[in-house]
């Protein structure tokens, strides 16, 4: 008794036609999803067209309301308080950063110092090298620039010579013990000190403040003629209303008083 075999061509058929029913189905299902995304392009792309314009109508309608706002209250003194005051944070902000570090090793590491730099040890910020001198100083140089400010021009002349105490601090003291390699010299080979940000920031603010202190008392001198001269006229404007009434009162007292 022999078996026949099914022939296997019959059953490559009905594999391929079962992948090609499969394909379709994933066809369809991938038009299903792909038609609510295009809709959504479709309405999407003029949509944020729309949303870019009006985006672009208030920012310039912003951009012109604080121009004016600006071209109205920002006067160059106001400008140069602003320069001073931002100088002022900077040098008390310096005080808290580190100012200088060692490098270890620098010389290995000078090929290829732009990838991996040498690593930075004993860092330490500029209150180690002056103590809270220079904090000191930039408090006393906010309280400066408050009162002149507030009316005293002349107060603003006091930035050049607290400026000038800061740099002189940075030069002298910072620089020399910034740059000394100390314990770290001897424990480590390559041993290169720098100086980094905290030390820089405090050395340009204090120049600002220098140029800036200057510049500040004599436009608040000049802001403040203009002010004296709008006074007197007021106060003369106020004493002839006042002898105008005072000659009318007169004049009726005596109308009233004739028999």
């Amino acid at each position: 008794m022999s078996f026949r075999r099914p022939a296997a061509g019959g059953e490559r058929a009905t594999f391929r036609a079962a992948i090609a029913a499969v394909m379709d189905v994933a066809g369809i299902v991938r038009e299903m999803l792909a038609w609510p995304l295009r809709v959504w392009l479709w309405v999407a792309q003029p949509l944020g067209s729309i949303v870019l314009g009006a985006w672009r109508s208030v920012a310039l309608r912003v951009g012109a309301w604080a121009l004016r706002i600006a071209q109205r209250e920002l006067t160059t003194a106001r400008a140069l308080a602003l320069v001073a005051l931002a100088a002022t944070i900077a040098l008390g902000a310096s005080q808290f950063a580190d100012y200088r570090a060692v490098e270890v090793g620098a010389p290995e590491y000078e090929s290829v110092k732009s990838v991996a730099p040498a690593p930075q040890v004993d860092s330490s910020t500029p209150r180690s090298a002056h103590g809270i001198a220079v904090f000191a100083i930039a408090v006393a140089s906010l309280f400066v620039i408050a009162f002149a400010a507030g009316g005293n021009w002349r107060l603003a002349r006091a930035l050049v010579p607290l400026g000038a105490a800061a740099v002189l601090i940075s030069l002298l003291a910072d620089v020399h013990q910034g740059l000394s390699e100390g314990n770290s010299g001897i424990a480590y080979e390559g041993a290169n000190a720098v100086l980094l940000g905290g030390f820089w920031a405090q050395l340009f603010s204090a120049a600002t403040l220098i140029a800036v202190g200057p510049l500040l008392a004599s436009e608040l001198r000049g802001g403040r003629q203009p002010r004296r001269a709008r006074r007197v006229v007021r106060r003369s404007r106020r004493r002839r209303t006042t002898a105008r009434l005072g000659r009318r009162a007169g004049s009726s007292g005596v109308e009233g008083a004739a028999p």
